[in-house]
């Protein structure tokens, strides 16, 4: 007997497709080098030791837990390779969590499942944007429903690691906890809500620590609301998934005329899909059309009441979750998904045995591949790895070197760069991270012209002796600054370096990079018990993590144990 004679081929098909698609993707992720694009800022070392990895900084938690996350992960694999476990492996996982939830349709319906899952704008455009927690949630939000709605009851493991998984940024986590009440609130309310806030704890202590500044400018509102991408519309753009403030990312593909006539046959087809699910699967379909709908609400509503969020984000601590509303349309990208493939298998269901069938197959897979055929090779070519200039290696070893004590301030001080070794795409300073120490950067956003306040009261200190411009040096150095790091190849450079012409220049080998540094500085401290608070926030939500993976380790062996009576040996009895 050959060794493939016992394969489900049907059950390869599945993850075959699924891991095709994540190629067709990310291809040119399979070279060398870190991606960098907008808010994605992955570097070769993240120190474990900077406060604010831990939500001890002097900023809002944004980046919390996400950076922890990546910089444990970072600390035993190469980063680059962690980089592309997160991407690679979430829109793997994406795929076929959601052919799952159609593993009683036909094969087809799963497959069309997968490909709209992650072949989608919200993907492709927060891609490009760089939110990589985002990506990852959307990944866990299959699986999170697949085990809240199982006949079986839920896996409580599976529950805690999905949650975890969206946890890793604020919003995804609200996210995740919306999605799981919305399908599985009869498994119990309290007990979903008591996973949650364990393994959100992190940022939600580090947020209330930061309660005095956690407010967001309400000019932001308007400047983040839902924008129509080519003929779409705001409305049309929402519902297809699009609609980013950022017009910048949006794929070429999504202003053609010819993405409206095939986002028609796939609201056809969705449409098909969920009376299908309206007369067989009523509570699945509820729970995704709840969380769908609250998704597509907070997309919409910077647009139809900017008044309303205005004060919501900049009266309410954390209210500034709801700013970017079109992110909320990950809630949105489960139920079009689901109706898509059980609108395909119905389809199918009617063509079967006539001529209709073989072109309805054709159909169900091609037809979402059509309708954004530039997200493949890196969304088109934008998401390309890039390798640090030596310079920065260099000046990372030298401040790690110096006796000069004092954090690390990067000029010119906006937030954002296009350096030419990245091909000029914008990317969130890496100087932020790259470093070993902690690193003040300014968190304004200049977002079409227009400068949105930043959050963090010591970068708003040193923005105010920058632009005052009288005795920088020694002033910086009162604010905790010992480093000045001046990246000489950006525009700025040159009057953001006046200030310290007479400072002592540490040298560094390359070209792009000056390391100034400023005597008498002493490092920003941290107070003692908010250290205490955060130790044990993040002991106890890493030990609910931990217990999550022992038990979800111990189902899978328990699983492999048991193997079916079909594949058992049969006994022989001599005669």
């Amino acid at each position: 007997m050959r060794w493939w004679r016992g394969v489900d081929l049907r059950a390869a098909v599945v993850p075959a497709w699924c891991a095709l698609l994540t190629l067709a993707i990310a291809a040119p992720w399979l070279r060398a080098g870190h991606i960098l694009s907008y808010d994605m800022v992955w570097v070769p070392e993240l120190d474990l030791d900077r406060p604010e990895v831990w939500g001890l900084g002097s900023g809002l938690p944004r980046a919390v837990p996400s950076d922890a996350v990546a910089a444990l992960l970072g600390a035993v694999l190469p980063a680059a390779l962690v980089q592309r476990l997160f991407l690679m492996g979430s829109l793997f996982l994406l795929a076929l969590g959601m052919a799952r939830l159609l593993r009683h349709r036909h094969l087809v319906g799963q497959l069309a499942a997968a490909t709209f899952a992650v072949w989608n704008p919200y993907v492709a455009e927060r891609l490009v944007l760089g939110q990589w927690p985002v990506i990852v949630a959307l990944a866990a939000f299959p699986w999170l429903i697949g085990t809240l709605v199982s006949r079986d009851g839920p896996r409580w493991s599976v529950v805690t690691i999905a949650l975890a998984a969206a946890a890793l940024s604020p919003v995804t986590g609200v996210m995740g906890l919306v999605l799981a009440l919305a399908v599985g609130r009869r498994n119990g309310v309290v007990r979903i809500v008591g996973l949650a806030a364990l393994v959100n704890a992190p940022w939600i202590v580090s947020g209330l620590l930061h309660a005095s500044i956690a407010r967001t400018d309400p000019a932001a509102v308007r400047l983040f609301d839902v924008q129509g991408e080519g003929s779409f519309g705001r409305l049309g753009s929402a519902l297809t998934l699009g609609g980013i403030w950022n017009t910048e990312v949006v794929p070429t593909s999504r202003t053609l005329l010819l993405a409206v006539l095939i986002g028609l046959v796939l609201a056809a087809v969705m449409v098909v899909g969920l009376v299908t699910m309206w007369r067989d699967d009523r509570a699945l379909l509820g729970g995704l059309a709840a969380a769908g709908a609250i998704g597509i609400v907070v997309a919409l509503s910077g647009w139809l009441a900017p008044g309303t969020v205005a004060r919501i984000v900049g009266d309410v601590p954390g209210g500034g979750i709801v700013r970017d509303g079109t992110r909320w349309l990950a809630l949105l990208v489960p139920l079009e998904a689901v109706a898509l493939g059980v609108g395909a298998h119905t389809a199918l269901g009617r063509a079967r045995h006539t001529s209709w069938e073989v072109p309805t197959i054709v159909l169900a897979l091609l037809v979402p591949l059509a309708a954004l055929p530039d997200i493949a090779w890196g969304v088109g070519g934008r998401l390309e790895p890039t390798t640090y200039p030596a310079a920065w290696s260099d000046a990372r070893r030298v401040i790690d070197k110096t006796s000069t004590s004092g954090d690390v301030m990067v000029l010119p001080f906006t937030a954002y760069r296009a350096p030419a070794w990245n091909d000029r795409t914008p990317v969130l300073d890496p100087a932020g991270r790259f470093f070993g120490r902690t690193t003040v950067t300014n968190d304004e956003l200049d977002v079409s012209g227009r400068l949105i306040a930043g959050e963090d009261p010591r970068a708003r200190r040193i923005g105010r002796i920058l632009a005052d411009g009288h005795d920088v040096p020694r002033r910086l150095a009162r604010a905790g600054i010992g480093i000045v790091v001046i990246e000489t190849d950006v525009p700025g450079a040159e009057a953001a370096a006046k200030p310290f012409a007479d400072s002592r220049t540490i040298p560094v080998g390359g070209t792009g990079l000056r390391v100034v540094a400023l005597d008498g500085a002493r490092p920003a401290t941290i107070d003692p018990r908010d250290r205490t608070i955060m130790t044990v926030t993040w002991s106890l939500a890493g030990l609910t993590i931990l217990l999550a993976l022992i038990g979800l380790l111990r189902s899978l062996a328990g699983r492999l144990d048991r193997k079916p009576a079909e594949h058992r040996p049969r006994q022989v009895t001599q005669p």
